[in-house]
């Protein structure tokens, strides 16, 4: 397998089709505005628990907040963000991975073929149930869930029960690991081959266990790729929160309106950019599941008239 032809076809297929990316961007934007609260909150309560800051947001506060939506009449509008985002978040996106590895599939395969991004979006309802409880199953194996855990597990018990059960932490972040990498393919058998979950599961360890070497060199190299597009976000996003922290000290009205307007531009650009690479990666996967499983078959047919010999 090449990995430099895998990279070239799949970004030519992400820059020559840029219904894909906005396909993604919304899901992307939500993605990304979750990932900073979820850093924001984490950053706000370990200050608190070591005594950077005095106090956390009490009850009060939180009474104050609902007076002042419900005085300005932004009580529902508040509600509907809430709930778009949870929609975003936690529903849409294995629709969207199920209408985008359709489309990434037929522009491999048939790239002549004309392909049309709301035809995929409606087949891929017919996935959408199987893919969520694929995602629900391998939730509790999730990396980043697990970092999020580990996080809220250290700040609750780091002088208490963190110091006995971090071997028993540590193994479970080992097969978090193990778990993540030998079901790397199991969308993609679910959606490519149209299987239930349990068979996804099974013939992704499989077909992970014939191919370990270049499933590592992909998830390696997409490493790579993604850190480097996040090293960049983060330069982005440190000028402005510089800038503003620095104005602080002289804070008006004008500068807090300037302040929103610029962190949803930014944010804006940030899912664009993820969109983007959502895109890249997928073509780079699904092409790669697709050249494995032909090996794989070929193997089989080879194999299998020697064993009736």
């Amino acid at each position: 397998m090449k990995y430099a032809e895998i990279i070239h076809n799949s970004w030519e297929l992400t820059t020559g089709n840029p219904k894909l990316k906005w396909l993604v961007f919304v899901p992307s934007f939500v993605a990304v505005l979750v990932f900073v609260l979820e850093i924001c909150w984490q950053l706000y309560v370990y200050l608190e628990e070591f005594g950077a800051i005095d106090s956390m947001i009490n009850f009060t506060e939180i009474k104050g907040i609902f007076h002042f939506l419900s005085e300005h009449n932004l009580l529902l509008l508040a509600i509907f963000a809430v709930i778009f985002i949870l929609f975003f978040a936690f529903i849409v996106p294995s629709w969207v991975i199920a209408s985008l590895v359709l489309s990434v599939k037929q522009k491999i395969e048939a790239p002549e073929k004309y392909c049309s991004v709301r035809l995929k979006m409606i087949e891929a309802f017919g996935y959408f149930f199987r893919l969520f409880e694929l995602h629900a199953v391998l939730g509790i194996f999730s990396v980043w869930s697990f970092a999020l855990f580990m996080a809220t597990f250290f700040r609750y018990f780091h002088d208490s029960f963190f110091q006995v059960l971090w071997p028993a932490l540590l193994i479970y972040f080992f097969f978090t690991i193990v778990v993540t990498v030998f079901t790397s393919f199991a969308a993609y058998f679910l959606i490519c081959e149209n299987h239930d979950v349990t068979t996804s599961i099974k013939k992704s360890f499989g077909l992970v266990m014939l191919n370990f070497g270049r499933t590592l060199s992909i998830i390696l190299l997409m490493f790579l790729v993604n850190f480097r597009v996040i090293l960049n976000v983060i330069l982005i996003l440190l000028v402005p929160i510089g800038l503003f922290a620095a104005f602080s000290y002289f804070s008006n009205s004008f500068i807090l309106v300037l302040a929103v307007i610029l962190g949803v531009f930014l944010l804006a650009f940030t899912a664009y950019l993820t969109a983007i690479l959502e895109v890249f990666s997928t073509a780079v996967w699904t092409e790669s599941f697709l050249q494995m499983r032909k090996d794989q078959e070929a193997l089989i047919a080879v194999a299998i008239p020697e064993k009736n010999i």
